[in-house]
């Protein structure tokens, strides 16, 4: 028996076992096969499945997404504002 690969988090170990791929999430045995792509694919939707700050991060990402819109223009206008003015600056006091 050799783990491949295991997330704590969501509980989740997937297995080598006498040539067989077995993904369990705690005691529970969500696949047995002796194919390693299917494995790979029950592996990664128990942990998408199980993982308790999924949506955490999707918010943040969410967040980080909206906050990159907003900034977006800023470049476009700062660079269109640069060289204005001249002598005195851009009409301060």
């Amino acid at each position: 028996m050799s783990v491949i690969k295991q997330n704590k988090l969501a509980d989740v170990v997937w297995e080598l076992v006498d040539d067989r791929h077995i993904v369990r999430h705690g005691s529970e045995e969500l696949t047995n096969t002796a194919v390693d792509s299917l494995a790979q694919i029950t592996y990664d939707e128990a942990v998408e499945q199980f993982d308790p700050a999924r949506e955490k991060r999707r918010r943040e990402r969410n967040n980080a997404d909206f906050q990159a819109a907003i900034w977006e223009g800023f470049g476009t206008r700062s660079t269109k504002n640069a060289g204005k003015g001249g002598k005195g600056g851009r009409g301060g006091v």
